[in-house]
């Protein structure tokens, strides 16, 4: 009988074309199944939370998989961590066969980093725009989107969509020495969501966009105003949260 095993990861997604398995194309999930086959000497389905565009990091990725064998945790994650690149599996754990790392999910937290500054270091995990921000115009943006909005006007088209509606339990940014840090949490994120808040938000920190022009996008205006989607390089899933079994 299998047992359900749920893993924990953290990669850098610079040179990755995101969480799922696409054809030609290098994805942490497809690295990551490879090398699980290569130590376990079969195959297996890794089921992940969600995706993560290309280019995208995570911090607290979540996915689980099925296995009939027994295993040392320890060995197994040390044997593959050391056959994949830029990706490092933190965890491992069996649980209830009835978890599933996507369904059973509750919330998922985001941080996206701007730098205020060009910075060598920081550029493959931050985006500096090339002008200077309000960042009262950044927290006043962030208070609009709490709750519940249709988010049609700040995500790309996504046919498997049931729906754009989804809830905002946080939104916050934080101004530091050298950057502007948004910490964004919700039930649910449409493609590019984040990207397009944050982009936009940008605009009305700037003066391009004004806050009833923000205020018009978030009624689902579609089309009406331009959105503009910051990169994916400054973008960290940072945490999952899940429903108690039982």
């Amino acid at each position: 009988m299998s047992k359900r095993f749920k893993i924990e990861i953290e990669y850098k997604g610079t040179n990755f074309s995101g969480w799922q398995i696409q054809p030609n194309a290098h994805t942490v999930e497809g690295e990551l199944e490879a090398a699980f086959r290569t130590v376990l000497q079969e195959p297996i389905d890794l089921i992940g939370q969600g995706r993560t565009d290309a280019g995208v990091h995570a911090k607290g990725q979540v996915a689980h998989f099925d296995l009939k064998k027994d295993f040392e945790s320890k060995k197994l994650i040390r044997a593959v961590n050391s056959l994949v690149s830029d990706i490092y599996i933190t965890s491992i754990q069996e649980v209830d066969t009835e978890f599933h790392s996507r369904f059973d999910a509750i919330s998922r937290s985001y941080t996206y980093t701007v730098l205020k500054y060009p910075s060598p270091i920081k550029e493959e995990l931050g985006w500096f725009p090339g002008f200077s921000l309000d960042i009262y115009k950044l927290q006043e943006c962030a208070s609009l989107i709490v709750g519940e909005h249709d988010f049609e006007g700040f995500s790309k088209y996504n046919e498997e969509n049931y729906t754009t509606i989804c809830t905002i339990l946080k939104a916050e940014w934080k101004e530091r020495n050298e950057e502007f840090n948004f910490e964004i949490e919700a039930n649910r994120f449409l493609r590019n969501m984040v990207r397009r808040i944050v982009g936009t938000t940008c605009e009305v920190a700037r003066g391009r966009l004004t806050m009833v022009d923000f205020m018009h996008m978030l009624k689902n205006k579609k089309g009406a105003l331009p959105n503009y989607t910051a990169p994916s390089k400054g973008l960290v899933l940072q945490k999952i949260k899940f429903k108690k079994m039982g």
